[in-house]
């Protein structure tokens, strides 16, 4: 067998039979806690495309309590000397590192931490994809790097995962082993921060709308009180679980809601476990005993409480506050394309784009152009923003022939869908990721409808999904071929080879 290992140093070909090894890097910066952890990633190639043989966890970091200029503004350098304290620790350098991915959530997602954070890591920025994790994206994650859809599989339960943060609660029900649907609501353990004598040090809009509701009043400098903190986390514990669908009374409090609600009012799910993850959790699990001059433990024993009450069962999950990050540090790649195109070859190399995928149906002789028009368009308002690009790949499952009338609809339909997202400015392409070998023609086709008047990049021969990211390097001298790399976030599920 033929082995190499890919580094940021230089390229790696391709033998008939090739193992790839990769280091990675997962860096979780939220409102609460930040922190890393590095892993080693070894690919086979098997038939005409890379898979995931091997992962293994090298290092974890510590977890640092994420520091604050203010009440809002994120202390870089002290998040990059923790950063720097914990590569030394684990013996890594920025030369050991072929990938990685920065999760950002909460108040890091503020647009002047970002950018901040951003320009911290601006030097390496080839390396690393930089996710904007909005709620959808952030419960998604932590469900499936906590493993619920692997318990889920492996139990034959139905499960509801709660993640409980510094300033939200993510919600994901797997049903089936599949990850079904996910929510959010704004309560967290940070919500409310007291200094070491309890006195109010910030209360959060949120919090403060609790308290009207239960007939308090606080304010920045007061003390909190043992009654007030207990009514305070008994109404935030049957919040958590009401909108999780797992009590019997009325559904939660809408105005916490920050997506559209797990469950519908009228809707009875079948439940038969909960799981925990997220910072919060590891009070839950009795992982932590430490208070953190903020709501996270009284808020997990009123949880815990309200869970004894409803005789709900409950799981344990493989990993807890650490489900996020480790799932942003492991990594698959795809080398693979048969065809490609793109209407300027300056256009390349293109780093870390993320990937979109309507659900079009390319399968009927007659290709329905309203439909994919509405599915792209509506993929594209509530995709979640890289940071570092405003570019993004469409990826599509083809089906049927490659005739010229079904490749004009589709090219059509795709600039019809997508021109006011990215082909206004020539700055920005046109990404296309087909799974079948039609990138040429449908490439060449969208040119002549522009008249060249289009920046587009066609790819096709390889597998992507929500949530991966593309690498496309430059075209090699002489081939007419582009390295292609897929980076895919992670998660064990039961299919895993080697898991």
């Amino acid at each position: 067998m033929t082995e190499l290992t890919a580094t940021s140093r230089g390229m790696f070909s391709l033998d008939q039979d090739l193992t790839v090894r990769l280091t990675t890097v997962g860096i979780d910066i939220g409102s609460a806690t930040s922190q890393l952890n590095f892993s080693l990633i070894e690919l086979q190639r098997i038939e005409a495309r890379f898979v995931v043989t091997k992962r293994d966890l090298i290092y974890e970091s510590d977890i640092m309590i994420t520091p604050y200029l203010d009440a809002t503004t994120i202390d870089t350098d002290r998040l990059n000397a923790f950063l720097d304290e914990q590569y030394a620790k684990a013996d890594m350098t920025n030369d050991d590192i072929d990938s990685g991915a920065i999760i950002l959530t909460g108040l890091a997602l503020a647009k002047h931490n970002s950018r901040a954070i951003a320009d911290m890591f601006s030097e390496h920025a080839g390396k690393f994809v930089a996710v904007s994790a909005g709620d959808a994206i952030e419960a998604t994650l932590a469900c499936r790097g906590a493993g619920i859809e692997r318990l889920s599989e492996e139990t034959g339960q139905s499960i509801v995962n709660i993640d409980m943060g510094g300033g939200t609660v993510k919600y994901a029900f797997a049903t089936k082993g599949k990850l079904a649907r996910v929510g959010a609501i704004d309560i967290g353990a940070r919500l409310i921060t007291t200094d070491d004598d309890q006195r109010i040090l910030k209360i959060e809009a949120p919090a403060a709308m609790i308290l009207k509701t239960i007939g308090r009043e606080l304010r920045v400098g007061d003390l909190l009180d043992a009654e007030t903190l207990d009514a305070l986390c008994a109404y935030m514990a049957n919040e958590v679980l009401a909108h999780a669908g797992v009590l019997e009374s009325a559904p939660g409090e809408p105005l916490l809601l920050r997506t559209p609600p797990l469950f519908l009012p009228h809707e009875v799910p079948v439940i038969d476990a909960v799981t925990f993850s997220g910072g919060i959790s590891e009070y839950i699990y009795g992982r932590e005993e430490r208070t953190l001059g903020d709501l996270g433990k009284p808020l997990a024993d009123a949880v815990m409480r309200a869970v004894r009450t409803s005789q709900l069962v409950r799981l344990e999950p493989p990993k807890g506050i650490r489900a996020t990050v480790l799932g942003a540090s492991q990594y698959s790649l795809q080398l693979s394309g048969n065809t490609v195109y793109a209407s300027h070859e300056d256009l390349l190399p293109l780093r870390n784009i993320p990937v979109v995928k309507p659900e079009i149906d390319l399968s009927e002789d007659d290709l329905d152009f309203d439909a994919i028009v509405e599915s792209v368009r509506r993929t594209l308002m509530l995709r979640e923003r890289a940071i570092d690009t405003d570019a993004v790949a469409i990826a599509m499952q083809w089906g049927g022939s490659a005739t010229y009338a079904r490749l004009d609809v589709l090219a059509r339909a795709f600039l019809e869908s997508a021109e006011a997202e990215v082909t206004e400015s020539h700055e920005v392409p046109l990404i296309i990721v087909c799974d079948m070998d039609i990138a040429g023609l449908l490439g060449r086709h969208i040119q002549d409808l522009t008249h060249q008047g289009v920046t587009l990049v066609t790819i096709d021969g390889i597998e992507v999904s929500e949530f991966d990211f593309l690498d496309i390097g430059a075209f090699v001298p002489g081939t007419g071929a582009m390295p292609i790399v897929v980076k895919s976030l992670l998660f064990p599920t039961p299919t895993d080879a080697g898991a």
